[in-house]
């Protein structure tokens, strides 16, 4: 069973370089930890500066074990103190439609 992590994210209103940068330093640090599947980051069309990180694990144990690294916290911290809000957390899957619905 693949473990399913959502992180709603809200931007600094203006130049979003700095903070998506950030974001991409993250995600190139997650690429290299056992256990990580891969993700995928959506922008709100509506609301720009609203995002959605969807990763995926192979257990629980491995997303706690990358998110409790010290480095993985020096990075985040750096997303805080550029003003990055976020609200995260893993997710358990209750029901799909249609063929695509994973």
């Amino acid at each position: 069973m693949t473990h399913t992590f959502f992180n709603i994210i809200t931007l600094p209103e203006g130049d979003d370089t700095e903070a998506l940068k950030a974001w991409a330093a993250v995600g190139d640090w997650m690429e290299q930890q056992p256990g990580f599947l891969g993700s995928t980051l959506y922008r709100n069309r509506r609301q720009p500066n609203t995002l959605i990180n969807k990763g995926r694990y192979e257990t629980e144990d491995s997303f706690m074990a990358s998110v409790k690294n010290p480095e993985f916290q020096r990075l985040s911290q750096v997303l805080t103190d550029l003003g990055v809000e976020r609200l995260a957390g893993l997710y358990d899957e209750i029901k799909s439609f249609g063929a695509g619905g994973n």
